[in-house]
């Protein structure tokens, strides 16, 4: 549930926040989203998940103490590579070792900024039906439309075998039945990757 009266965010942990983008356009209400994420949430790190639009620059000109990665993706449904979950868990895991307090997001904060925020968890041990279920808790419009790729993605780089990583991508499947979201299909799944 969002705490904040501004921006669109949610507190996962202490150290992981998720959400929407700035607004994008009006300028006075976006300082005022900054304003509060980086001074009252304490948010000084952004991960930027959307593919045709950053403020990379707007963002750490208004707030240079913010460290930003921007890793943009189209939200297509498809396949989330390895080399997008490896660049932005490392990122988040660094900030948060060094005290950080980071924001992934996308544009309307329910596919890829949740998807990263959820890889995030689950390389911090998180088990991953009880991850996803915080985040839905805490972000109930999120679909973590990328879960089955973050928890492959995890096991595998977890060591995990590939009946492992199997169950574990099951259990993603059974929770997003229960939960009533869509399952998208086999091809989107990639499992031959």
């Amino acid at each position: 549930m969002n705490e904040l009266k501004w921006a669109d965010a949610c507190r996962l942990t202490d150290q992981l926040w998720v959400g929407s983008e700035l607004d994008q356009t009006d300028k006075e209400r976006a300082y005022l989203q900054l304003n509060e994420l980086t001074i009252s949430a304490g948010i000084n790190s952004f991960i930027d998940c959307r593919y045709d639009s950053d403020d990379i620059d707007w963002v750490t000109g208004n707030a240079p103490q913010v460290d930003y990665l921007h890793l943009g993706v189209e939200d297509t449904g498809l396949w989330m590579p390895d080399g997008w979950f490896d660049e932005g868990v490392d990122f988040a895991l660094d900030q948060i070792a060094n005290s950080g307090v980071v924001f992934a997001h996308c544009q309307a904060g329910i596919n890829r900024g949740p998807s990263m925020a959820y890889a995030i968890l689950l390389a911090q041990g998180w088990d991953a039906v009880e991850a996803l279920d915080h985040i839905r808790t805490a972000r109930p419009e999120a679909r973590v439309g990328y879960a089955e790729d973050a928890v492959l993605w995890a096991s595998l780089h977890a060591g995990a075998d590939a009946d492992e990583a199997k169950q574990q991508m099951n259990r993603v499947r059974q929770w997003r039945a229960k939960a009533g979201l869509p399952r998208r299909s086999e091809e989107q799944y990639g499992e031959t990757r």
